[in-house]
């Protein structure tokens, strides 16, 4: 069966490319590899959620104790730990408090236009947190949505510009009213991953040494063991905390949630046309991203097939981060047929 979910992934997943959409949310396939810098934002957020679920006085053992059951890279370990450490060196004070924590939410996407619910989308999502602000005498509620970048995130920046179009706030505003919370904002929690890389050894061939026998002052005769990289990583947070932690609250008026409204209701009609159409057109200029390849680029190349189950696996829940849909079965590639119930005015999605 077809997922109806529309989530913010899904939809950016579309945006970027239609064919890497199909694959990954038609189909359901994924690859079968781990990418480096999504196990960290992963680790980053369950460490995150331990520390917002926690009592106040023990957030911090909450975070560590979950970063403990973790089998990443060591270093990876490491720099999660000291990012921690630092968030909560600087947040722990701040005066909010979560009422509720990994929220998963669906609602009916309405045609903004008329009112009306989708026959085929339903909107959905997960809300990493939804706080209360106690410093405001009226206790308001606010969503908070936590990002690891590795951009420049200081004030004025690119990054908090680019957020008055992200679509996720949006749909989180929406999210949030389903479940029954009207919240007046979002708190964009960022952390910036650390520049600073793990010392290696000096090559034996490019070693000098000093008169007396010992290397020059920027040499080393050992790699730097992940404890050593965690002390200094904690060193360098404490010395610039602004460079890796920032903050701010984003609103909505009523005419942004209007044109997102209307952005998810648009790009659900796009996907529903390239479904019955059988046609999902690729775009070259996605191929690469992050100095990485798509994980289907060798597909779209011809040097490789999804059926190769070394290298895919297909899924029945193409939502990792959503509970399973009842009955869902195994998808297959199929011609799809319009059901009577999309037959109905252009203005349906």
């Amino acid at each position: 069966m077809d997922d109806p979910r529309l989530t913010n992934s899904r939809r950016s997943c579309f945006r970027r490319c239609q064919r890497e959409h199909h694959f990954k949310y038609n189909l359901g396939y994924r690859a079968i590899r781990e990418v480096p810098a999504l196990y960290f934002g992963q680790m980053m957020h369950r460490a995150l959620a331990a520390w917002w679920l926690a009592p106040r006085e023990a957030r911090l053992d909450a975070a560590i104790e979950q970063i403990g059951k973790e089998p990443g890279d060591p270093f990876d370990v490491a720099r999660v730990r000291a990012l921690m450490i630092g968030y909560h060196a600087r947040w722990a004070d701040a005066p909010y408090e979560a009422l509720a924590i990994e929220v998963p939410f669906e609602a009916s996407l309405l045609n903004p236009a008329t009112g009306f619910p989708s026959k085929t989308w339903r909107d959905a999502g997960v809300i990493d947190t939804i706080i209360r602000d106690t410093s405001a005498a009226w206790l308001r509620k606010l969503i908070c949505e936590h990002k690891t970048t590795s951009e420049d995130a200081s004030p004025g920046s690119d990054y908090w510009k680019r957020l008055k179009l992200d679509a996720q706030i949006g749909a989180y505003y929406q999210g949030a009213k389903a479940l029954g919370h009207e919240v007046e904002g979002c708190l964009y929690d960022v952390l910036v991953k650390p520049r600073e890389r793990p010392y290696e050894a000096t090559p034996a061939a490019s070693r000098k040494y000093t008169k007396d026998g010992r290397l020059y002052a920027a040499q080393r005769e050992r790699d730097e063991t992940a404890e050593e990289y965690e002390r200094r990583l904690i060193d360098a947070i404490s010395a610039e905390p602004d460079r890796f932690y920032q903050r701010g609250i984003v609103v909505r008026l009523e005419e942004e949630i209007r044109d997102h409204a209307f952005d998810s209701w648009q790009i659900g009609r796009q996907i529903r046309e390239g479904q019955l159409a059988g046609r999902h057109p690729r775009n070259p200029d996605a191929c690469v991203r992050w100095g990485r390849a798509c994980e289907f680029f060798a597909v779209c190349c011809g040097e490789t097939r999804l059926e190769d189950s070394t290298q895919f696996e297909q899924l029945v829940n193409v939502h990792q981060e959503l509970p399973p849909l009842r009955g869902a079965q195994p998808r297959e590639e199929a011609t799809y047929a319009i059901p009577a119930e999309d037959s109905e005015p252009a203005a349906s999605a």
